[in-house]
Formats: C-alpha cells, sequence, structure tokens
C-alpha cells in the first residue's frame, strides 16, 4: 500500500494549518493539506489498494478528510457505500470533513431513491453532524422540485440547537430558495421554522447575486425579531 502519511507530512504547511484550526475551532490533528492534494491522494490510494487502506486507523483531521473521500468515491456498490458511511459517521465532527464528503459521495441514478432515502433518515437521529449530512448532502446531491420539498419539510420538522446544524439547515435552505424561490418562500413565512435558521437562510440569500434586488428587498420584510 502506498505511503499516503508521508504524502500527507510533505505536503503539510504549517501556515495553512493555522489559518484551518481558526476556521474549525476545537480541531485537533490539523497538519495543513489542502484539499486537492488530498482528492489527489485519495486517487492514488483507489488505484492501489484501498481495501486495505480503511483497515488502517485515523491519526489526524487531514486522514479523516482522506477516509471520507476514499469512501465517497472508490469503486463500489451502494449498499457497500452506504455500509462504510454508516461506519464513518462517528468521525465527522466538523463541518469541513461533513462537506466534502458529501459533495464527493458518487452513485449511479438508478439508486438515487435508496441513497435519498439513507440520507433523509439522518434527519431524525437528534445528532448534530448526522443531522448536517443529512440537509448538506441532499442539497448537494438532489435538484429536483420534490425533494427539494422534502428537504425543506424535514427542516420546519426537525431541529437541533448545536451551531454547525443550524448553519447547515440554513444553507441549504438559501440554496433551495435560489433554485426553487416559489417553493420555498412559504417556508420562509411559516412561524414554523427555526427563527434563528430562517434569519440565516435570508442573510444567505441576500448576499447572492443570483437573487434579484427587488427579491432581497421582500425577503428584508420577513426577518424575524
Amino acid at each position: 500500500m502506498i505511503d499516503y502519511r508521508a504524502m500527507l507530512k510533505e505536503s503539510a504547511e504549517p501556515e495553512y494549518a493555522a489559518f484551518s484550526s481558526k476556521l474549525i475551532p476545537g480541531k485537533e490533528g490539523i497538519i495543513g493539506v489542502r484539499i486537492p492534494t488530498i482528492r489527489n491522494i485519495a486517487r492514488l490510494i483507489i488505484k492501489d489498494d484501498w481495501e486495505s487502506y480503511l483497515e488502517d486507523p485515523m491519526t489526524s483531521f487531514e486522514e479523516e478528510m482522506l477516509r471520507g473521500i476514499v469512501i465517497a468515491t472508490a469503486p463500489m456498490n451502494v449498499e457497500r457505500r452506504i455500509s462504510l458511511t454508516e461506519g464513518f459517521l462517528p468521525a465527522i465532527d466538523n463541518w469541513s470533513t461533513c462537506d466534502s464528503f458529501c459533495t464527493s459521495w458518487k452513485f449511479p441514478k438508478k439508486d438515487s431513491d435508496r441513497v435519498h432515502d439513507y440520507f433523509a433518515s439522518l434527519i431524525g437521529t437528534d445528532s448534530e453532524f448526522r443531522m448536517r449530512v443529512s440537509v448538506i448532502f441532499r442539497m448537494a446531491q438532489f435538484k429536483d422540485e420534490i425533494r427539494i420539498k422534502r428537504l425543506l419539510d424535514d427542516i420546519i420538522a426537525y431541529d437541533h440547537e448545536g451551531y454547525y446544524y443550524k448553519m447547515g439547515a440554513a444553507w441549504a435552505v438559501s440554496v433551495c430558495y435560489i433554485r426553487f424561490p416559489e417553493l420555498t418562500r412559504p417556508y420562509l413565512e411559516s412561524p414554523e421554522m427555526d427563527n434563528w435558521v430562517c434569519n440565516k437562510s435570508i442573510q444567505k440569500i441576500r448576499e447572492s447575486y443570483r437573487v434579484s434586488k427587488e427579491d432581497k428587498e421582500s425577503l428584508k420584510a420577513l426577518k424575524r425579531v
């Protein structure tokens, strides 16, 4: 098996480690390897012997990122990828690992329903980062109106006081609005949506260059005290 730890160590940048530590407060073991480099190392592992690699323990933040990308992209059927995902979820304790994992995860179109239902089920776990995985994955991977509505329904129905879940939910709502403004606006108007998530969603929507000035002004009136 390739010496991926030596590759990570050779690519580490102390200044980037300090920068990343500020973005992910409290996360230990950051050595400062950029995501494109981690993705390149993941590709080398997959070409070499990724199944043996998965038996190694993870000893740094970058190794957690690397593990997630290998699980998300190595050639396997969807049931095995879901099984490996279930085993990897406890390692997701920050927004960066969550988001890179969710946006990397590969599956064929024929398995869309199975994949959607699995990730949708995570919203009911009452776990901050599993819930974030649920909303970020569906926001990133599913862009049809039916599943967007399911995502918005779940954000209304499930809440968690964890900051990173709330931020993920607000980001997802803002993306839903940009894609389907008429579908999403009633959710922003609903008193059932968490006040903080609603206000942060509106802030993110109003920061988007893809939303008209008129819509931005209209949304301003929906902000809650």
